[in-house]
């Protein structure tokens, strides 16, 4: 593979329609990071697979749902299933609950991707774990679209800890914290469920960061960044 292949992912043909979609998704301006609390858009996400391995397993579905000033946005949020040739295991359908028609029936992959991009924009993602994510939507649109994933991303998993220290849950899971705040989830592990009740835990965040005086978008990005220094030094 060339270098401006490993770069800027593989050449992908695409219909005139969708590489102007795509063109002007490239051309957006990322949020600046001193954009205020109150004035930003965020956008949650989450995704299911066919299992674990960043590297081999297939992206099955995508949900997300934007935040913008302080209030999520349910009108802008949604969930695409993407067509699979070959569908899951039984054991995997019984974690996401994507049926087998599901699969077979979904979107082809580009349309769901540039779907997506579209939600997204520039603006910063959320997710709890947000590595498995970035990487498995990085992949999936390096593949199908032939573009990189750029937006910068907030790891709940350690902006949590680090806004709510009382509550003792360095390590904990996402379903974790929904216990502690009690949040109720529809449908675990159901991408467009997961979302809405991950944007929920946002929201209480934020209104945490506020109170600790926080204004600007960097302002959470540092302090999950710092968050997660701590955790891989071992001191949480």
């Amino acid at each position: 593979m060339s270098l401006l292949a490993r770069l800027f992912g593989p050449a992908v043909e695409l219909s005139p329609e969708m590489a102007a979609r795509l063109a002007a998704w490239r051309a957006l301006v990322p949020d600046p990071e001193q954009t205020l609390l109150g004035a930003a858009r965020f956008v949650v996400v989450d995704v299911e697979s066919s299992g674990l391995d960043v590297r081999r397993d297939r992206l099955l579905a995508v949900g997300a749902c934007a935040l913008e000033r302080g209030r999520l946005t349910v009108g802008a949020s949604f969930e695409r299933v993407i067509f699979q040739a070959q569908v899951s295991t039984k054991a995997n359908i019984l974690v996401h609950g994507i049926a087998p028609t599901e699969q077979a029936g979904g979107l082809p992959a580009e349309q769901a991707l540039m779907d997506f991009l579209e939600l997204a924009g520039a603006h910063v993602l959320l997710a709890y774990h947000a590595p498995f994510d970035r990487i498995m939507l990085d992949r999936a649109t390096r593949e199908h679209l032939g573009v990189r994933l750029a937006n910068r991303w907030i790891d709940l998993a350690y902006l949590a800890p680090a806004l709510v220290p009382e509550a003792r849950l360095p390590q904990a899971s996402l379903d974790d914290w929904f216990r502690y705040f009690g949040i109720y989830v529809r449908a675990r592990h159901r991408a467009i469920d997961d979302v809405l009740a991950t944007g929920e835990l946002m929201l209480i965040l934020l209104s945490r960061a506020r109170a600790r005086g926080m204004q600007t978008i960097g302002e959470l990005l540092v302090t999950a960044e710092a968050q997660q220094r701590l955790a891989m030094a071992g001191g949480f």
